[in-house]
C-alpha cells in the first residue's frame, strides 16, 4: 500500500510540475525563481512523507484535509463576510476557514483510530492539518494570481488541474505528514 500511495503522490507531482511550468511561464517578468525552490522542497517532502507514513495515517490526512476544504467552501459561501487573504484568494473568508476547521476536527475525531492518538492530540493534528492545507491552497492561489490564470489546467474537468485539486493535501502532507513521519 505504501508504494501505491507514493506512486499516486508522484503522479500528482509530475502532472503538477507540468501545470506549474505553464503557470510560471505565464507570469510577468521578473518571474519569482524561489517558487521553483519551494515547489521542489514540497515535492521531496510529499514523496518522502508518502513513503514513511502508514497508509491509515495518509488516509486520515487525506480525509481531514478534504473535509476542511469542502466545508470551508460551503461555509464561506453561506455565511462568509470577512475576507481571509483578499490579495491572494479573494473568495476565502475567515468564517469559511472556521467552518472548515470545525469539520476537520469532527472528521478527525470520527477517524481517530486511524491516527492512533488521544482526543487532544487528534484535535491538535486536525487543526494543524486544516491550517497546513490552507497554506498549500494559498500558495497555489498566489502562483495562479501571479500567472493570471483561474485554474492550473483543465486536466480534471470541474476540478481544475492536479494542483488545484491537491494543493491542500500537499500542504498537509508536507507540514503535518512530515511531523507525524518523524515522531
Amino acid at each position: 500500500a505504501t508504494i501505491v500511495l507514493t506512486v499516486l503522490v508522484a503522479v500528482i507531482l509530475a502532472a503538477g510540475s507540468v501545470e506549474f511550468t505553464f503557470a510560471w511561464r505565464a507570469m510577468a517578468t521578473p518571474r519569482p525563481a524561489h517558487a521553483w525552490t519551494v515547489f521542489a522542497v514540497v515535492a521531496v517532502l510529499a514523496l518522502g512523507t508518502s513513503w514513511y507514513l502508514p497508509p491509515g495515517v495518509f488516509a486520515f490526512l487525506f480525509l481531514v484535509t478534504a473535509a476542511c476544504d469542502g466545508f470551508s467552501q460551503v461555509t464561506g459561501q453561506l455565511v462568509g463576510r470577512v475576507k481571509l487573504a483578499p490579495r491572494v484568494s479573494p473568495r476565502k473568508t475567515v468564517e469559511g476557514l472556521a467552518g472548515g476547521l470545525i469539520a476537520a476536527v469532527v472528521v478527525a475525531l470520527l477517524l481517530r483510530e486511524m491516527l492512533g492518538a488521544g482526543v487532544q492530540a487528534t484535535v491538535a493534528i486536525a487543526l494543524l492539518t486544516g491550517v497546513a492545507g490552507l497554506a498549500g491552497d494559498l500558495a497555489a492561489s498566489w502562483v495562479k494570481r501571479r500567472a493570471g490564470v483561474k485554474d492550473f489546467s483543465t486536466a480534471l474537468p470541474g476540478q481544475g488541474g492536479f494542483l488545484d485539486r491537491f494543493d491542500s493535501l500537499l500542504g498537509a502532507l508536507v507540514i503535518v505528514g512530515t511531523l507525524l513521519a518523524v515522531t
